[in-house]
């Protein structure tokens, strides 16, 4: 543009002619409301700011408190359950002829070879669960009748597996560490012999384990580990000899 006092040439945007000062009024009036428009815009985005932050406060208290409320009624369930559990009300607290009966039916559910029941029966109504302070003659043969539920969920779990036909479910680590676990017990009462049969015969008939790896696997120090034919891949060599089996 030209200076409208000396009429040099010059760019539109400079505030002053260059050449003799003369204050270029188009472009000051640009600056200014330039100047007018950035202020209006950072007080709107302060307001949005602060505005958003503000919701997002709201949300996340909203959240917290909730999540807190969740805790808290959780918290005093459990606090509820184990006063009403450990109560002179609450069926796991047996006494008198309760207890008595209770001891009678354990008693013969052992004699009659109905091992989980018994088991059942003793856990549910006795205030410390697993650890049996209701029933302290049948503890041993009922720590024996837990380890050998455990040992039974895994065999159950690996025949399913087999019915849906996914390849051979084979003996695993953990199930290894399941039957040493059981093997431990020094308990030697009937009961603990007719288990020790039937954990047997998972092994042999099932995993097709030979009687000499079962007595090993009996005798074995605690932290040795376990092999089969000498190679640690205990899952994969009895998947082998399943496949071998069953294909006969």
């Amino acid at each position: 543009m030209k200076c409208t006092n000396c009429g040099a040439d010059f760019a539109s945007d400079q505030l002053r002619c260059p050449y003799c000062g003369t204050v270029n009024e188009h472009a000051l009036q640009l600056a200014k409301e330039l100047q007018t428009y950035d202020a209006a815009y950072e007080k709107k985005r302060d307001e949005l700011l602060e505005s958003g932050t503000s919701q997002v406060l709201k949300h996340l208290t909203f959240g917290l408190g909730i999540v807190f409320l969740a805790i808290a009624i959780v918290s005093v369930g459990f606090v509820a359950f184990y006063q009403y559990r450990f109560s002179e009300r609450s069926p796991y607290q047996v006494s008198g002829t309760r207890l008595v009966r209770n001891k009678e039916m354990i008693a013969d559910y052992l004699d009659e070879g109905q091992y989980i029941r018994a088991y059942l029966l003793a856990s549910t109504t006795d205030p410390t669960g697993e650890l049996f302070q209701n029933y302290p003659e049948y503890a041993e043969d009922l720590y024996d009748i837990y380890d050998y539920s455990i040992i039974l969920v895994g065999v159950l779990q690996s025949m399913e597996s087999m019915d849906e036909g996914d390849n051979y479910a084979a003996l695993r680590d953990t199930d290894v560490t399941s039957f040493q676990i059981f093997y431990r017990s020094e308990n030697d009462s009937a009961v603990n012999e007719e288990l020790t049969r039937e954990v047997d015969g998972f092994l042999k008939n099932y995993y097709q384990l030979t009687e000499e790896e079962i007595e090993t696997l009996k005798t074995l120090d605690s932290g040795k580990q376990f092999t089969l034919e000498g190679s640690a891949d205990i899952e994969g060599v009895t998947k082998r000899r399943m496949e071998a089996y069953f294909e006969k």
